[in-house]
């Protein structure tokens, strides 16, 4: 099984890196994070707590994420991700991508 898989957005700009952990027996959560594929930049970490439910491309330079947080899992969160200005819109603010965990989970990035 492969646990690390790369796409490629943003007209081959942007790659979504995301790797299966087990979290609990048979419980398996879908890692994500993004790199600027020009630079080898890290936008965001990969973060094996939140689990990747969808992406879209909304245009050239936006993506739209859906994603839970484990051990809960049943809350659900979108946001809009600008990778090149490294900012994302999460429930009507605009924040930097420096700070994506602490905004969503409140807490520092290990």
């Amino acid at each position: 099984m492969e646990y690390r898989q790369e796409k490629i957005f943003c007209n081959g700009k942007i790659k979504l890196i995301t790797e299966l952990n087990e979290f609990r027996m048979s419980l398996w959560i879908n890692g994500f994070g993004l790199e600027n594929v020009m630079t080898g930049e890290e936008i965001i970490p990969v973060i094996s707590i939140f689990n990747l439910d969808g992406i879209e491309e909304i245009d050239e330079e936006v993506l739209k994420i859906k994603f839970r947080i484990y051990p809960n899992g049943l809350e659900h969160y979108e946001v809009e991700i600008n990778p090149f200005l490294k900012s994302f819109v999460y429930e009507g603010q605009i924040y930097s991508t420096d700070h994506f965990y602490k905004t969503i989970t409140g807490e520092e990035w290990k």
